[in-house]
């Protein structure tokens, strides 16, 4: 084949290829690691935590076995309150789970100063499941959803006040399981949910990632308290994610982390 057939035939490659991508019959994929602190893991409908601040909800991909809900610090308060305010405006985060049928599930108090027990509640109303006493900082102990449905959970807040969230149980089927997140290509089993002052956001998602778990996603948010003496008057809501670790051990440093909060 002479130079002018060889020139001819390249043209004609990158004229079929262009149509190709143009027809959406081929795409490109391009890896940059900025989006692992805006973009949820691929494979996860939406672990996003930008998303989970508006929407109050996430939803699960099937490879996930374990969820971790926070309740955040000051969660107890009624909304609209302008004195001793919410620092977001759910009392759980995420507010409304949507995860796959076999799925555990443990609250982490993240509540300064403050203990919760939480009621799960099936669609008929009864009680399925009870945490008992949840100190700040704890974990509680854990419950698989093991049947489909809608169960309604709640705590008692300050007086008046009822602290509710649900879990949306369902045959989820994901069509990729992979995570993208630049620190850990793994497939991930655990997501879970931390919130931490903006200030101190650079030194928290070092020591996290230092004891082995992944920063998936961040979102900093202006709270509703507008500034505490410590923290500052942005927050940041971290989704965290591990693959293959043990829960207890990641629970117990994330303990060590909420302890020292600058929170009250």
């Amino acid at each position: 084949m002479d130079n002018n057939n060889k020139i001819s035939s390249i043209h004609l490659l990158f004229a079929i290829a262009s149509m190709l991508v143009l027809s959406g019959a081929v795409s490109f994929a391009f890896s940059n690691d900025v989006f692992a602190q805006t973009n949820s893991s691929e494979g996860q409908p939406n672990i996003n935590a930008e998303s989970i601040f508006n929407t109050k909800t996430m939803t699960l991909g099937d490879n996930i076995q374990n969820l971790v809900i926070l309740i955040p610090n000051e969660g107890h308060h009624a909304a609209g309150e302008d004195n001793e305010a919410r620092f977001l405006d759910q009392h759980f985060v995420p507010e409304n789970a949507v995860v796959n049928t076999g799925t555990t599930v443990q609250w982490f108090n993240g509540d300064a100063g403050h203990e919760h027990t939480i009621d799960v509640k099936d669609a008929s109303g009864n009680t399925v499941f009870n945490t008992g006493e949840i100190v700040d900082s704890q974990a509680s102990q854990p419950f698989t959803f093991s049947n489909p449905g809608v169960f309604n959970y709640e705590a008692e807040g300050d007086p008046g006040v009822t602290m509710t969230g649900s879990v949306t149980v369902e045959d989820i089927q994901s069509p990729m399981t992979s995570s993208t997140s630049s620190s850990n290509s793994s497939i991930i089993d655990t997501v879970g949910i931390l919130m931490v002052p903006t200030q101190d956001i650079d030194d928290y998602i070092q020591q996290i990632s230092g004891a082995g778990i992944t920063v998936d996603n961040t979102y900093d948010f202006k709270d509703l308290r507008g500034g505490q003496e410590g923290t500052g008057d942005t927050q940041t809501l971290i989704v965290w994610t591990t693959g293959g670790k043990d829960l207890g051990e990641t629970l117990s440093f994330l303990s060590e982390i909420s302890a020292d909060l600058p929170y009250s």
